[in-house]
């Protein structure tokens, strides 16, 4: 399915239930700004004082503190994990033209909402993985940067720095790579929640094998609407709306646990 088709199909599930989809979207939104108040804070401070020294909101020397962040950071995970299972779930059950009413039984699964965490940990370190060679990239370069003026020539060096920086850029690739991907794989796993996060992921690479531009191009189309910040409440139902009927076309109605 193209992405115009995609589009097309989004807005027209989207008519009758749009509301509903903005309301999925902002409990969401709503639950990962209250985990994220305290940052919010710590920006809106540093911003009032301009200060440009924002390690603070990542590294802190304070035992405590880190703890405090880890534990939280914990926690927000735990909670936004159902949240984000019952959203994807609504977005996928009315794209496939299935019900959509019965979301309550994705919080009271215990095995369920484990296995989704499982598989989200996984994702994440997996996209994590994908942007080490970009990060050593910049890192490096961000060295070089600041040490440029203790070599004799500089003009090398600024070079080197660059090569760097776009190299880094080049690898972003393999991020985007990993993205599309893995991203079919929470809607695999709510066809099949009793699968594994391996076979999940790799259902999710097999099922959008040949279509992870197609699928990259049908998220940058959304991008732009949603740069206005605000926006994003309104829009995003309807990226997760056209990445659900790109789901429904690519996995179909197959079963593969065995």
């Amino acid at each position: 399915m193209s992405t115009y088709e995609c589009r097309k199909r989004a807005k027209s599930v989207l008519k009758g239930c749009y509301s509903e989809g903005i309301f999925v979207v902002m409990v969401y939104i709503v639950m990962y700004l209250i985990f994220k108040l305290s940052d919010i804070v710590k920006i809106a401070v540093i911003l009032y004082n301009s200060n440009i020294n924002v390690s603070g909101l990542f590294v802190t020397s304070d035992i405590s503190g880190m703890l405090m962040k880890y534990v939280s950071g914990i926690i927000a995970f735990v909670v936004m994990t159902p949240l984000l299972t019952g959203g994807l779930w609504w977005f996928y059950q009315t794209a496939c033209g299935s019900d959509n009413k019965n979301i309550l039984k994705l919080y009271t699964g215990f095995r369920l909402n484990i296995r989704a965490a499982v598989l989200y940990a996984v994702i994440w370190f997996i996209l994590l993985l994908s942007l080490i060679p970009t990060g050593i990239c910049w890192a490096a370069a961000a060295f070089l940067l600041e040490t440029v003026s203790e070599y004799r020539n500089q003009a090398v060096v600024l070079f080197i720095c660059l090569q760097l920086f776009m190299a880094g850029i080049f690898l972003l690739g393999l991020y985007l790579r990993a993205v599309t991907g893995t991203i079919l794989a929470p809607f695999v796993f709510i066809r099949n929640p009793d699968m594994n996060a391996f076979k999940i992921l790799a259902v999710s690479g097999k099922k959008i094998y040949g279509s992870k531009l197609e699928c990259l191009k049908l998220i940058m189309t959304y991008i732009p609407a949603m740069l206005p910040i605000v926006t994003i409440p309104f829009v995003l139902p309807k990226l997760l709306m056209s990445l659900a009927v790109f789901a429904c076309d690519r996995i179909g109605e197959g079963n593969w646990e065995s």
